[in-house]
């Protein structure tokens, strides 16, 4: 089960959408009748690494986030949940709410929510660190795997190799802490 965008397109078999299709039929009904308020962390101190394993350009890579390796992000985290468990509970926010649904039960719902593909511990979705933890996820803006000045140059220019620039944001060394779409787009 889980998030169905994040296996290779290669891995999305039958039997995967069979899988993605059985997790989602047994959700609670509640999980669609609503919408969703996501945490993010801008600009995370944990940081991760690439491998090819193929010289094949089909071929995915190895990839290796390290979410939360510094506990400076599991903290900042937390600190993000919190914050939306007081905008929940507010007055202003009450009109969007159930009159029978709980915190807890908002929380519970959404750890068990397939957004990703790691193993849940359902019992302990009440702690935040846990919840953090488990709903982690990546939203397709990878980045940072092609350094600017450690792999190419100021012009993007691959160190030796003739001919090939990448630009794209493989080369940003920080997130632009948005859709990196526009920013993209404005290296040329």
């Amino acid at each position: 089960t889980g998030q169905l965008g994040t296996l290779p397109p290669g891995q999305r078999t039958p039997e995967a959408l069979q899988r993605a299709a059985e997790a989602m039929r047994r959700l609670d009904r509640r999980a669609f009748r609503g919408g969703f308020i996501l945490e993010k962390i801008l600009g995370p101190v944990s940081t991760g690494h690439i491998e090819l394993r193929s010289t094949d350009p089909r071929a995915n890579p190895a990839v290796t986030f390290n979410y939360f390796q510094e506990a400076e992000d599991l903290e900042r985290c937390v600190r993000g949940i919190q914050t939306i468990e007081r905008v929940i509970q507010s007055r202003a926010f009450s009109n969007f709410t159930y009159a029978n649904t709980t915190v807890e039960s908002i929380f519970t719902d959404s750890a068990n929510f397939p957004v990703n593909l790691l193993p849940r511990h359902v019992n302990d979705s009440r702690s935040p660190e846990q919840y953090c933890r488990e709903t982690v996820m990546t939203i397709w803006h990878y980045h940072g795997g092609c350094h600017v000045g450690a792999v190419v140059d100021d012009n993007y220019r691959v160190f030796g190799v003739r001919g090939l620039r990448v630009i794209d944001s493989s080369t940003f060394r920080y997130s632009p802490g948005t859709n990196p779409q526009a920013t993209v787009m404005m290296l040329g």
